[in-house]
């Protein structure tokens, strides 16, 4: 069963901002991959195009729906995946089929909810997730 994080936005930084450093940080510091979960082709985009613009001092690796690369970004779940999941969806992701899940919930009152009901989804699976305020 995977580890799940909760990153709380109490700040200004933007959702895909802080996924951004997130991204940054797993490949400086990760030996697993990360496969970032979207629900829309379009938000996928606009991320992919954030990544490339990030940091102007170093790159960030990864591409879409290729699970060799250190950072995958995608619109479904793999079968098998030996890594992290940042999910950036709306749904819960099954958290026995990665090492760490992680989600951010930005500063409104319908993330929160939707937040809320997902942090409750995974204590009802047995699991306490560890929260950070942003």
């Amino acid at each position: 069963m995977a580890d799940v994080g909760f990153y709380l936005i109490q700040s200004q930084i933007r959702q895909l901002d802080l996924a951004c450093r997130i991204c940054r940080k797993s490949i400086q510091t990760s030996q697993q991959p990360l496969l970032v979960k979207f629900d829309d082709i379009n938000a996928l985009q606009q991320f992919d195009a954030l990544l490339w613009q990030f940091d102007a001092s170093s790159f960030i690796a990864h591409d879409v729906d290729d699970l060799n690369s250190p950072i995958c970004l995608s619109l479904t779940l793999p079968e098998q995946f030996d890594g992290d999941c940042l999910n950036l969806g709306q749904e819960l992701v099954d958290p026995q089929r990665f090492l760490r899940v992680l989600e951010i919930i930005e500063n409104t009152e319908a993330a929160k909810v939707t937040g809320r009901e997902r942090f409750k989804a995974y204590r009802a699976l047995g699991i306490e997730p560890v929260t950070h305020q942003v």
